[in-house]
């Protein structure tokens, strides 16, 4: 930045700065099966939610509510329950007190009642532990990776719900058990064609205060 507020901390990190908006947490709670965002989430792309599990679960087929400006949850198929929180690159206004930072186009950068997120990790890189016949056509592969589950983090589930391409034009369905007692994540997928090989990240963060 040429001029304007930048605070960096003990490691050299800019943790504010006048031009850029954090990673804010708009809400967050409970989830089972999936939760209702109120408010509304305004943002023109979908927020971004990260969950973690009460127990050992399998992720699949998840889906945010809404549309632009109108973001109104998200669901999966996982059976348990959680915490969650959503998070956008936008801040509100919530303090009655404090500091209040906008940038030059008059958006709000950052509210000091706002709470905050931060990434902590990504995993692209996979393992492959081989693959099962499902016994109806499909072919089950599997990957892991080193992702230790006792951290804290929760991971991000936007991409979860995406489907994977195989080998040949048909695609296969994506799965993500969080297995605590592994203490770790196994991605697999489901289809006709599949590759061995693996290329969707996975994305943890955490809120902080």
């Amino acid at each position: 930045m040429a001029f304007g507020l930048e605070f960096v901390n003990n490691n050299d990190v800019v943790t504010l700065d006048s031009e850029f908006s954090r990673l804010v947490v708009l809400q967050q709670g409970r989830y089972s099966g999936g939760a209702s965002f109120s408010p509304p989430i305004t943002t023109v792309e979908p927020p971004l939610v990260f969950v973690r599990p009460d127990s050992t679960t399998t992720f699949q087929y998840t889906t945010i509510s809404g549309g632009p400006g109108n973001w109104t949850g998200f669901s999966f198929n996982s059976a348990g329950a959680g915490n969650y929180f959503c998070a956008a690159f936008k801040s509100r206004e919530l303090a009655t007190y404090g500091l209040r930072l906008w940038g030059a186009a008059g958006n709000l950068l950052f509210d000091s009642g706002t709470p905050c997120a931060q990434f902590t990790r990504t995993i692209t890189g996979w393992t492959y532990i081989g693959s099962s016949n499902t016994g109806q056509g499909t072919t089950r592969s599997n990957w892991t990776a080193y992702s230790p589950l006792d951290t804290g983090d929760y991971m991000m589930i936007n991409n979860v719900g995406m489907d994977v391409g195989g080998n040949s034009s048909r695609a296969a369905k994506l799965y993500v058990v969080w297995n605590y007692g592994n203490n770790r994540l196994e991605p697999y997928i489901i289809g006709v064609n599949n590759s061995v090989n693996f290329y969707i990240p996975i994305v943890f963060a955490k809120p902080i205060s």
